[in-house]
């Protein structure tokens, strides 16, 4: 994966080629209801989903939506690391208003399968390792609690697991969810384009 680098002010990625430069997501009235500013999915809300739809989060910020280094590297010190995924604290790295859409779309999607909200709270980013199916792909994860957090990723208990990867498109990001429910055998990926287009039962490496 193409080496990412979203700095302060501005986004930037890396390498030897002209750059593509990924920016705050806009808000188009004409990719929203109403100019509401809620996602555009692509088919209607399920009427059991309406506490999480009316979240109503910013679409876009001042700042870059992460904040990484050279290299694709966090400034912050890493947390925990498996041969797979170094991880980082969310704080410091995602933006305070990428991380409230990043919740109240994730949140949507629970409540479709009817699984815990999460508050945003207990969140720790991924980056993949040599040694990854993908590496250097960038994924926020998010969990109920700072317990079930620390479970999963220094333990790998995740029975109920939450993720969003960030897919390069071009010059976009698309916003790849897959939540799990181990006890229920449950499997549920979505992906929601830059501007908030939700395809719904696949990933964003299928979505042009």
């Amino acid at each position: 994966m193409t080496s990412l680098i979203l700095c302060v002010g501005a986004s930037v990625f890396a390498q030897d080629k002209p750059e593509p430069k990924y920016k705050p997501y806009p808000v188009q009235k004409s990719d929203t209801p109403n100019g509401s500013g809620e996602p555009n999915f692509s088919k209607p809300a399920s009427p059991t989903a309406s506490r999480a739809i009316l979240a109503r989060p910013p679409q876009s910020g001042k700042e870059p939506m992460l904040l990484l280094g050279p290299k694709n590297q966090p400034f912050t010190e890493m947390i925990a690391h498996t041969t797979k995924l170094d991880y980082f604290e969310c704080d410091g790295i995602v933006a305070p208003w990428f991380k409230e859409l990043l919740v109240a779309e994730l949140n949507y999607f629970a409540e479709l399968n009817e699984m815990p909200f999460v508050k945003g709270d207990a969140c720790v980013v991924s980056i993949g390792t040599t040694k990854s199916l993908t590496p250097g792909r960038i994924s926020i994860h998010l969990y109920t609690n700072q317990q079930r957090l620390t479970a999963c990723i220094r333990n790998e208990q995740c029975p109920i697991f939450r993720s969003i990867s960030l897919i390069p498109k071009g010059q976009v990001l698309y916003r790849s969810y897959f939540l799990s429910d181990m006890s229920r055998k449950l499997i549920s990926q979505h992906c929601v384009t830059d501007k908030g287009k939700l395809h719904s039962d696949t990933t964003c490496y299928s979505v042009d």
